[in-house]
């Protein structure tokens, strides 16, 4: 791999006028540092690009950031060539949000709970609004790059491939991210609207399920038979998702995922509007002993599937009052001498209960 600059980076570093702190991220792109600019006396995310590609090339996504005004896009402040050893290194400044990405609000069991996927959702497809409406398809949406502002929203991140277009038509892709490449782009190399849709339905389908769930699919069949599954519309299906998600949420996230454009949301406007209409008063996860656990504003709930006679199992259901700390059994959802199947019927439909109040 090309080295990203002639010297080694390292904390308390002086490149130009930015004074390194630590490393904050990395990829094939190049790394991204925590930094404090000596002229303007303020820190900055500072990504630093990876060279072979031309300069103008690597200027490009501070060209479109810096045009970028909205409380769910990250801004681009500045870009700076500089000169090391002979060679140009290409540093873009950002404003740094110490929260990091969606990624780190992950339960133990890898997924996030329901009420912050959609709040991600409404976030990032407003961001998308604003880049669509100025002909600019972002082609890279993914948990890690949406980060979490100071006003605790999702911000789309990293313009390193977005599409622009004079006219809001599709454009070539400069590059794509594999995990979530819609059809179409496979087949024309072209992204618009309609492939942004399909990249936001992959990701929250992985917030909902498990970030390493589609990667885990691709590591088992392989990059051929995993795209395969996309163009068929068979990779995701409402069978994939766990009972406590409801079919209301299974049903955005499929239609922004379908293999064909047209059967997809016709615009961000569109899925932000049909995920608006999606409220529910409680939500499952996961603690950090891997136990499952159901929350509304005023109780905490769990179950117990234990082994009865006969190879039966008995499920019993509790909450626990938030502010009175009193468990107490809610015999409506206790059943005894239940099959293994009746048993996770009964388990499916407490969960159910709790998500949506009824």
């Amino acid at each position: 791999m090309t080295q990203l600059v002639p010297v080694t980076l390292a904390p308390t570093m002086q490149l130009y006028k930015y004074h390194l702190t630590s490393k904050i991220g990395q990829g094939s792109f190049g790394e991204v540092w925590l930094a404090s600019d000596m002229a303007l006396r303020r820190e900055f995310a500072v990504k630093i690009l990876r060279p072979g590609i031309s300069v103008d090339e690597r200027l490009r996504e501070a060209q479109i950031g810096n045009l970028l005004s909205h409380n769910n896009l990250v801004h681009i402040h500045q870009a700076d060539v500089v000169n090391v050893n002979g060679a140009d290194v290409v540093v873009l400044a950002m404003d740094y949000h110490s929260n990091g990405s969606v990624e780190t609000l992950a339960n133990p069991a890898g997924f996030l709970p329901l009420p912050g996927v959609l709040q991600i959702a409404r976030d990032i497809l407003q961001g998308l609004d604003y880049l669509h409406a100025r002909s600019f398809f972002h082609n890279d949406i993914k948990p890690g790059n949406i980060l979490i502002g100071a006003q605790q929203q999702a911000m789309l991140s990293d313009y390193g491939i977005t599409g622009v277009s004079t006219n809001g038509a599709p454009v070539a892709a400069p590059n794509a991210y594999l995990l979530h490449r819609a059809p179409e782009v496979r087949a024309t190399g072209n992204v618009g609207v309609s492939s942004d849709i399909f990249q936001v339905g992959m990701t929250l389908a992985r917030l909902l399920l498990g970030l390493n769930h589609l990667q885990a699919i691709w590591a088992s069949v392989g990059r051929a038979d995993y795209e395969d599954e996309i163009n068929a519309g068979r990779l995701l299906t409402a069978k994939d998702f766990p009972s406590h998600i409801p079919a209301s949420v299974r049903r955005v996230v499929l239609k922004a995922v379908h293999p064909d454009p047209n059967q997809r949301y016709t615009s961000s406007l569109e899925m932000r509007r049909a995920i608006e209409k999606l409220n529910f008063p409680g939500h499952w996860s996961v603690d950090a002993t891997g136990n499952e656990f159901g929350r509304d504003r005023s109780y905490e709930y769990a179950y117990e599937v234990t082994p009865a006679t006969s190879g039966n199992f008995d499920v019993t259901c509790f909450r626990r009052g938030i502010a009175s700390g009193k468990t107490q059994r809610i015999t409506k959802f206790c059943r005894k001498a239940l099959t293994s199947k009746q048993a996770d019927k009964a388990v499916s439909d407490f969960k159910c209960f709790v998500v949506t109040g009824r």
